[in-house]
């Protein structure tokens, strides 16, 4: 992962998009100023893997609910 230089975010590269739109500068001039995006080597401690459990788009139950109506229909 890579830090940017201006205001820390994480991201999985420095993109023009994201100078643009939250520096109003192109990355070319963000690393003029402030020099290139650090890699960062993340660490999975325990807050940030809860973080990935709680951020998951479709939970387990989600999943099981959506099954079960599934095998419903198909058995009628």
């Amino acid at each position: 992962m890579f830090q940017c230089p201006v205001c820390g975010e994480l991201m999985e590269a420095l993109t023009n998009f994201h100078c643009l739109t939250q520096h109003h500068l192109s990355k070319h001039e963000v690393i003029a100023r402030h020099g290139a995006a650090k890699y960062v080597a993340p660490r999975m401690n325990r807050e940030v893997q809860q973080w990935i459990r709680n951020a998951q788009i479709i939970s387990r139950s989600d999943f099981d609910i959506a099954q079960s109506a599934a095998r419903n229909q198909v058995s009628h």
